[in-house]
């Protein structure tokens, strides 16, 4: 059950350390490191993204956790100077209207079940998101990446969010309530104010 207290957000260095965890066990410098938004995941945000960037919420309003996603959109869309369109449940239908933004690089956001703390945060490659049991979406996220990737020829990650709810139900868990206040101070700063977010 979740505190109702404020819980400060878990970030995840990378989107591979159970494997490097699990073929490095005598290495403790090596295990999953924890820490901030300010550090090493907005580093790797930092390197991964190029040029013009195009971030799509991706998520189900109705479904507790799995809105963060939209409510991102939504809440970068009151600001000035940010063209903000929010993919919803079916992220597949904005394929052409992401190929018509001409993004280099192109960032889903989305509440995805990787096994973490809630509010955890990953930055996620297609290669390493499964083809299923990750997404309640239509489209699994790998098989939309790849589309991405075909269609813009763009580099595409996923920031995935672990959920601590996604049952019926409107309203963001404290953990990932505070994991969408941070993304939102963040993501503007890292991607330079160069973000067209895609909103249904």
């Amino acid at each position: 059950r979740q505190s109702a207290t404020r819980q400060k957000p878990r970030y995840a260095l990378t989107a591979w350390r159970s494997k490097a965890r699990s073929a490095n066990e005598n290495r403790p410098e090596l295990h999953e490191q924890v820490t901030t938004m300010e550090s090493q995941l907005r580093n790797q945000l930092v390197r991964f993204i190029n040029g013009r960037v195009c971030l799509l919420g991706i998520g189900n309003r109705y479904h507790h956790d799995d809105a963060v996603g939209p409510y991102l959109a939504e809440a970068i869309e009151t600001r000035p100077d940010y063209d903000v369109i929010d993919a919803g449940i079916i992220p597949e239908d904005y394929i052409e209207l992401t190929a018509r933004k001409h993004p280099d690089t192109i960032l889903m956001i989305d509440a995805t079940d990787f096994g973490g703390e809630p509010g955890e945060v990953r930055l996620l490659y297609p290669e390493h998101v499964a083809y299923s049991g990750v997404s309640t979406h239509a489209v699994s996220l790998r098989m939309l990446a790849e589309f991405l990737q075909a269609r813009t020829h763009a580099r595409v990650g996923l920031v995935a969010v672990q959920p601590a709810d996604v049952s019926d139900g409107k309203g963001l868990s404290p953990a990932v309530s505070a994991t969408l206040d941070d993304l939102l101070d963040a993501l503007p700063d890292i991607c330079d104010h160069k973000i067209s977010v895609l909103h249904h």
